[in-house]
């Protein structure tokens, strides 16, 4: 996208009655969260792992350690 385009874009947006922008915005944020959430779920797609089976191991993990600190 241009610079050019972008400006246009900027000053439509700028006319919006004040409800249209809030609305616009919420739905931006929308999805730049859905678009954050899917790179995370693509990055640990390889993992085959399940969130109970990754909290216990967790678990573990911090328990082990506490127990080399004593």
């Amino acid at each position: 996208m241009s610079a050019g385009t972008l400006d246009r874009i900027i000053e439509e947006v700028k006319t919006l009655p004040s409800e249209e922008r809030r609305q616009l915005v919420e739905q931006l944020e929308r999805d730049e969260r859905t678009a954050e959430l899917r790179r995370i779920q693509s990055k640990y797609a390889h993992m085959k792992i399940s969130s109970d089976a990754f909290a216990e191991r967790k678990t573990d993990e911090i328990e082990l350690e506490d127990r080399r600190r004593r």
